[in-house]
């Protein structure tokens, strides 16, 4: 006989219904939110040295070299080779390969002082 309460029970039987349970507890479990990712600063851009600092006019001349010249009415920071700001520039439509034209917004630039754009 053997076949005990319930006749259908053979192993493998009980086997598909250990496995249908196992893995149906998997469905109950949520899954954690993921943390935001930091968003890295972008770094300032070195786009050139002063070369030219016309008072009378308000404006400098930015000589780019190999660097990529700044982009027309982007904003421009100055600093000294100490490393202080020294001026706020407003890069112009005028451009001469390497070089490059900016308006004085605010600050005193001097020649050799280091430019650099603020990426978008």
């Amino acid at each position: 006989m053997g076949a005990g309460i319930f006749p259908c029970m053979s192993p493998r039987f009980i086997f598909a219904v250990l496995l249908t349970v196992q893995f149906s507890g998997c469905a109950l479990v949520r899954s954690r939110p993921k943390k935001a990712i930091p968003v890295a600063h972008a770094k300032p851009q070195f786009v050139g040295t002063v070369s030219l600092v016309n008072d009378g006019g308000h404006f400098v001349l930015i000589d780019s070299g190999t660097s990529p010249g700044p982009q027309p009415g982007a904003v421009l920071k100055c600093r000294a080779a100490s490393g202080g700001e020294t001026g706020e520039l407003k890069a112009g439509e005028v451009r001469r390969r390497p070089f490059a034209i900016a308006d004085v917004v605010k600050g005193t630039p001097q020649a050799g002082d280091q430019v650099f754009q603020q990426p978008p």
